[in-house]
């Protein structure tokens, strides 16, 4: 989503009222791609993932991968998204959030949120795994967004952090969060 100093309930909007919805999706949706080793021939393609180590245009794609693909073009065409391509940058300051998960989520097309998590620290991983590595905590106070798809194995949740109005990560949290440790509920 953006950055803002609105209130949270800015923030649960649909996607068609979010400004960088598309951009966010084109971007997820390309980054599967660039680390299947996509060589990207449109410019702003080049400039986001630039083709370093690129195989060709014909690349082998996860199951995972192909499934979220599909998922993310169904809400591009819903929304009528039209990212320009011929141009050189998208507008999402997070994409470096993005590029640190193993396993991409897939954008939402609606938003809940725990409005002031009461419980205790709850590590954010890079995937859906024990294993991987951990990119963030849930902290006592912080805001927790589920804005995007539970598309991970038994009952790992992706989550978006704020601090305050700035998004400060987003990363797959085990078993999920309690919902009875929000200080409120919204969405």
């Amino acid at each position: 989503m953006l950055r803002f100093a609105a209130p949270l309930f800015a923030v649960l909007t649909p996607l068609p009222a979010v400004a960088d919805a598309c951009d966010e999706m084109w971007f997820i949706r390309n980054l599967h791609f660039d680390r299947a080793g996509y060589c990207f021939g449109s410019t702003l393609g080049q400039n986001i993932f630039d083709n370093a180590g690129c195989t060709g245009k014909d690349v082998q794609l996860s199951s995972e991968a192909q499934k979220s693909i599909a998922f993310i073009k169904e809400m591009e065409g819903l929304h009528g998204c039209k990212v320009n391509t011929a141009g050189e940058r998208i507008d999402l300051y997070y994409d470096y959030m993005l590029r640190a998960l193993e396993d991409l989520p897939v954008p939402s097309e609606f938003g809940s949120a725990c409005i002031g998590w009461k419980g205790p620290d709850v590590p954010v991983l890079a995937g859906h795994r024990a294993g991987a590595a951990q990119i963030g905590t849930v902290k006592r106070g912080m805001d927790v967004m589920w804005d995007y798809e539970h598309f991970g194995p038994n009952g790992w949740q992706v989550v978006s952090l704020y601090d305050g109005s700035d998004r400060v990560g987003i990363g797959w949290v085990q078993g999920g969060i309690d919902e009875a440790q929000c200080g409120q509920l919204a969405g």
